[in-house]
C-alpha cells in the first residue's frame, strides 16, 4: 500500500464490525477469549448475570469471526482443564527430571573441559 492510498478498514480489527458468537458460563468464557488471543483474535466479553448465573458473551471482529466461530466450535474447554491424577504429577516431576539430568550433563562437559583444576573454560 502507498502512503496516498485510502487505508483499507478491513485491515483494522478495531474498525470491523463486532460479531456474537456466544453466550457461556463465565469461566468457559475466560478459557475461550484467552484460546482466541492467542491465535491473535481480538475479542470483546460482555458479562452479564452474577454468581453460579455470570456469563460471557464473546464478541470478535466480523471480519474473523468464521475462523473464531471454528476455534471455539471445534475445541472442548474441559480440554484445558489440567490434569491433577497422580499419574499426570509423576509425568510432570519426570519431565522437570529429564531437564535437570540434561543441565547437569551440559556443566559436567564444561567443568571437564575446562581442564584439571576444576574450573569452568
Amino acid at each position: 500500500m502507498r502512503s496516498d492510498d485510502p487505508p483499507d478498514e478491513t485491515d483494522d480489527p478495531a474498525a470491523a464490525v463486532l460479531v456474537e458468537l456466544g453466550r457461556w458460563p463465565r469461566l468457559e468464557a475466560q478459557v475461550l477469549r484467552h484460546r482466541l488471543e492467542t491465535v491473535d483474535i481480538p475479542v470483546m466479553v460482555r458479562w452479564s448475570g452474577d454468581g453460579t448465573r455470570a456469563g460471557g458473551t464473546l464478541l470478535v471482529p466480523s471480519t474473523q469471526a468464521e475462523f473464531a466461530r471454528a476455534v471455539v466450535t471445534e475445541l472442548d474447554v474441559d480440554d484445558e482443564v489440567p490434569d491433577t491424577s497422580p499419574i499426570a504429577y509423576i509425568a510432570r516431576v519426570e519431565e522437570h527430571l529429564a531437564a535437570v539430568a540434561g543441565l547437569l550433563e551440559e556443566l559436567r562437559t564444561r567443568v571437564d573441559d575446562g581442564g584439571e583444576d576444576g574450573h569452568m573454560a
